[in-house]
């Protein structure tokens, strides 16, 4: 989508420039540096802009990374929602920690961008605290929903359902941060297969 930038007091012509690009390079430097890591003015040179274009379209520290972590969990959600539709608890499962593993090393050694980023800044920024509890929230809820159309293949018994589902929540996000020091994708796949196994029973 184009979006053109307020004219300055001084006239001229306006900046265009495409959001989705821009807002895409300052989630990479704030994923990249953390949010306390990179001041505004950085973030605005990491998206091509200047601080007036920067604060017109997207606002302050705060507004630019709940406008990331949105667009991030968006796509994240999508990725994850269509493997756990899959037909088989166990394909549905794999595929699902497979996905979320592509996007934690597709650009290196990144992880999860909320799970990275957002638990420096909880204790100090509630912004960052309300988007890390709504991210935790978000995938255990994820989880349940698909446990819950199999739970006769669950290893545990109907009324712990919401304790599996977080727990291989805990598992996801063990997988981010392990990829974010490095991990191999095979390691984090045996990590996850491992979880599952616990999880449906399967050897």
């Amino acid at each position: 989508m184009r979006v053109g930038t307020k004219q300055t007091k001084h006239g001229g012509r306006p900046r265009k420039f495409d959001e989705a690009t821009a807002l895409g390079a300052m989630q990479r430097q704030i994923w990249t540096t953390g949010l306390s890591g990179v001041s505004l003015d950085g973030i605005a040179r990491s998206a091509g802009l200047n601080r007036p274009s920067l604060a017109a379209a997207f606002g302050d520290k705060d507004a630019i990374y709940a406008k990331a972590a949105a667009q991030y969990a968006a796509m994240m959600d999508a990725r994850v929602s269509e493997a756990l539709s899959l037909d088989d608890l166990g394909s549905a499962l794999r595929a699902a920690f497979d996905a979320a593993i592509d996007i934690y090393t597709g650009g290196g050694p990144d992880g999860c961008f909320v799970i990275c980023t957002a638990p420096a800044e909880a204790l100090t920024n509630p912004i960052c605290r309300s988007i890390l509890d709504q991210s935790l929230e978000s995938i255990d809820a994820a989880f349940l929903s698909r446990l819950q159309l199999d739970e006769r293949r669950v290893s545990a018994n109907p009324d712990e359902l919401p304790l599996v589902a977080a727990l291989l929540g805990a598992t996801l996000h063990s997988v981010a941060l392990r990829a974010r020091a490095g991990w191999s994708r095979e390691r984090l796949r045996s990590l996850a297969a491992g979880a599952i196994r616990q999880v449906i029973g399967e050897t």
